[in-house]
């Protein structure tokens, strides 16, 4: 999870370099064909972020890991597909990033999409190959095809309506752990670590997945707010370990959780959200800030339904 944002990053780094030369507003208006010295720029960038990327990642992730041979993994259903549902959305946000970037060089629309789909799974591709040579992970194929449902979401709404009608979004809290046992708590840390940024990155327990909508989707003759949507809402809880919550502790002994006490389970909720990118602003900086914005789904008041049982948060995220 830590691994999705570095495209984000970049492009924002991206955006302060670059249109700190020219003015912003200006630098930042798509061109409406194709702009030659933008190309370059985009395809420089694109390699530079790349190379970044791999070099960074092995650097961070792997040179000091356990590597071994190539082999693949088969995990799914593992961490109650929490994983699968992060690999959906990155390839998404991805696609829509980098076409976004395809179009401000002046790209046609096809040629736009395909390269957003392209790049986003080359990042993607990526990491999935560096996985492959640890011992601790592998290859894994439900991971790919993840990626590829991810993206295969943007390339439909974009070739059905030009647009993207149905949004995929992320949000995430600290999760307290205070009252669960010694045995839990060092799992916690080992898993999520300890600051949090980690936390709201690594911890299951804590993450949903969001497809977001607005009612006109469904009756174009609506007076519904345009900016303002639902959202449903998949997450789950009590994950601590891939398929059952057992594992070995720092001590070598073996922890095996009750099921009737620690009970894995999905959740599923229904909420409110902001579509950002349909507040009206004419500033093209702040413009591309509420896009970069509108992956994350804002906190609003939140119904959800845990183990079979309803609730209700004032504030959800």
């Amino acid at each position: 999870m830590c691994r999705r944002f570095s495209l984000i990053l970049c492009f924002m780094m991206w955006v302060f370099a670059l249109g700190a030369q020219s003015g912003l507003n200006r630098f930042l208006m798509p061109s409406d064909s194709l702009n030659k010295k933008r190309l370059h720029q985009g395809i420089a960038f694109s390699a530079l972020t790349y190379s970044a990327f791999s070099i960074g990642l092995y650097q961070a992730w792997y040179k000091n890991g356990d590597l071994g041979k190539f082999h693949f993994f088969n995990d799914l259903g593992e961490w109650k597909n929490m994983d699968k549902m992060g690999h959906v959305y990155d390839g998404y946000f991805q696609s829509d990033l980098c076409f976004r970037g395809a179009k401000w060089a002046g790209l046609s629309d096809r040629k736009a999409m395909w390269v957003g789909v392209g790049m986003a799974n080359l990042f993607q591709t990526t990491i999935e190959v560096y996985d492959g040579y640890s011992n601790k992970w592998g290859f894994s194929w439900a991971d790919i095809s993840s990626n590829l449902i991810g993206s295969g979401f943007f390339l439909t709404q974009q070739l059905l309506w030009k647009e993207q009608r149905i949004l995929l979004k992320f949000s995430s809290h600290v999760e307290n752990y205070k009252n669960y046992n010694d045995d839990i708590q060092e799992r916690v840390k080992a898993l999520n670590g300890n600051s949090i940024g980690e936390k709201l990155l690594k911890d299951y327990n804590a993450q949903t997945y969001w497809i977001s909508f607005n009612p006109s989707l469904f009756y174009s003759k609506s007076k519904w707010p345009a900016f303002l949507n639902f959202a449903v809402g998949y997450g789950a809880n009590n994950l601590f370990g891939g398929y059952k919550n057992e594992w070995t502790n720092n001590q070598g002994n073996q922890i095996v959780l009750d099921k009737n006490i620690y009970p894995r389970g999905n959740e599923y909720y229904l909420s409110l959200d902001l579509n950002l990118t349909k507040i009206p602003v004419k500033n093209r900086f702040l413009k591309s800030t509420l896009y970069v914005l509108n992956i994350f789904k804002i906190p609003a008041p939140t119904v959800g339904i845990k183990h079979g049982r309803v609730d209700f948060n004032f504030l959800y995220y």
